[in-house]
């Protein structure tokens, strides 16, 4: 093993840690288990309520949908109250381009 290769190991590992320690700003996070763990070099999220594991590398939508949609352990209650907490934040306005009034 170089030392080139036991750096890259190293800097990978940083980037894990970096991205482990970003505050996390969504009301998702509350559905999941505190701390991420690296499976295969990708961080993973767990569901507290049927353990299901999920990439976060992507952000987290996937995280929300399964506990909109798919969570087969959630209580109707707290799932009702998710959905209520995510409606409000989606009837905001979407961004809709209109090419006749934007000037270049």
């Amino acid at each position: 093993m170089s030392n080139s290769e036991g750096s890259e190991t190293h800097d990978s590992m940083d980037e894990d840690i970096t991205q482990v320690a970003r505050t996390r700003r969504s009301k998702v996070w509350e559905h999941y288990e505190q701390d991420l763990f690296v499976v295969d070099g990708d961080l993973k999220a767990v569901c507290k309520y049927c353990k299901a594991e999920f990439q976060t590398k992507f952000g987290t939508s996937i995280l929300r949908s399964h506990i909109a949609d798919s969570c087969p352990s959630i209580e109707d209650a707290c799932r009702k109250s998710f959905m209520s907490t995510m409606k409000n934040k989606q009837s905001e306005a979407p961004f809709v381009f209109d090419p006749k009034t934007c000037r270049f």
